[in-house]
């Protein structure tokens, strides 16, 4: 394997694993919020949590599309659930706590899909 395909398979399963966490995240939070006594302390959290994803996120799909000339399918799904995550971030107050953690997870969704299919390109690109 050559390590152009290293480098992008590693930026490819990154973003799959915090695409992932954000989904559950997204999954979890409300019914963990639900349990804990500590509302203002969970609060606090849960406001840090959706910038840090975003940071972390953003590198990812940056490098999963590193050196590519065109924006294909791979480039559309990538860039749109970063839009979505991004969108849903920022207009958490319109959005609600239920309305924010759907459309996050049809981010993340989508952002897994790119990741995903980014992976097998590369897999199969440096197969031969």
């Amino acid at each position: 394997m050559s390590n152009n395909h290293t480098s992008a398979a590693f930026w490819d399963r990154l973003g799959i694993g915090i695409s992932g966490l954000c989904a559950i995240h997204c999954l979890f939070f409300p019914v963990a919020i639900a349990l804990l006594p500590l509302w203002p302390a969970a609060e606090s959290i849960h406001d840090w949590t959706h910038p840090i994803l975003f940071i972390l996120i953003v590198p990812t799909v940056l490098f999963a599309l590193k050196g590519k000339n065109y924006l294909g399918t791979i480039g559309k799904y990538l860039l749109l659930g970063l839009f979505v995550v991004g969108f849903a971030w920022m207009l958490h107050d319109f959005l609600g706590d239920w309305g924010e953690a759907g459309v996050t997870l049809v981010g993340s969704a989508l952002l897994v899909r790119g990741h995903w299919l980014n992976f097998l390109y590369h897999k199969n690109k440096h197969k031969s």
